[in-house]
């Protein structure tokens, strides 16, 4: 196998900065891939990149940018200077997201729109824009498009009405562009974690010990764990693959 199947290649992650965002980037950059790091934050940026530049090899290019995606108009400043920098894009991994418990007497119509301008609008978005970049590039070039999604979106936890919603939302518009952008070459798949070992669920140990009950593994997942599965779908070697959505949750989502 290829030890770098993503060499000469761009990459765009968001929400690129911490987490399983920044899991899937070192993945990318073990894989060869040059790499546009993406956040609201300049400065969590400016730590990934350092601590990426430790990894790539001196013919890979990292570059960072700052972006709001719950916010239209930063989506269309950060594509056209894609555009206008890089000139191509082989791999988007539409990774920016958040949310928050809160019970469904107590959800508010704010809460609910920011969650959804940014799980699914922004992300649409995204997915929209580097279609319209993949489509002009050459016959045969690796195109792979992977919206991070997540178990909430296939099952039910309370005080999560408005991230399940929009993760729900989420899976049902990778199918559709899965299968209008197909003709393209462009593979568009999602990818669901379940609990995962982020610096901020480790400041809560306690629940933390409360969701693992759950997982028939016994453990939560690790970003490094994301990001394998999110190189695979980025991979060439996927290349037969879309519409799909990865689980990656030792088991938690089974019963």
């Amino acid at each position: 196998m290829d030890a770098r199947p993503l060499a000469g290649q761009w990459s765009l992650v968001t929400g690129a900065s911490k987490g399983i965002g920044y899991g899937i980037a070192e993945k990318l950059v073990d894989a060869g891939s040059h790499l546009a790091l993406v956040a609201r934050d300049l400065d969590a940026l400016t730590e990934a990149e350092t601590k990426l530049r430790e990894i790539a090899q001196p013919d890979q290019q990292l570059v960072v940018r700052t972006a709001d995606i719950s916010d239209r108009g930063s989506i269309g400043e950060l594509f056209a200077w894609v555009r206008a920098e890089l000139g191509e894009l082989n791999v988007l991994v539409a990774n920016a997201g958040s949310g928050s418990v809160v019970p469904f007497l107590e959800l508010t119509a704010e809460q609910w729109d920011a969650t959804f301008a940014l799980n699914l609008t922004g992300t649409f978005h995204c997915l929209q824009e580097a279609a319209r970049i993949m489509v002009t590039m050459p016959e045969g070039s690796n195109r792979s498009i992977i919206a991070v999604s997540s178990i909430r979106g296939l099952g039910i936890r309370p005080g999560l009405a408005a991230y399940g919603a929009s993760k729900s939302g989420l899976n049902q518009l990778v199918r559709t562009a899965a299968y209008e952008l197909a003709q393209y070459g462009i593979r568009v798949n999602a990818l669901s974690p379940g609990v995962t070992l982020t610096p901020l669920v480790a400041q809560n140990p306690d629940v933390l010990a409360e969701r693992i009950v759950d997982i028939p593994f016994g453990r939560p997942g690790t970003i490094e764990d994301m990001g394998e599965a999110a190189l695979f779908l980025a991979n060439p070697a996927s290349r037969f693959m879309t519409g799909t959505n990865t689980v990656v949750d030792g088991g938690e989502s089974l019963y």
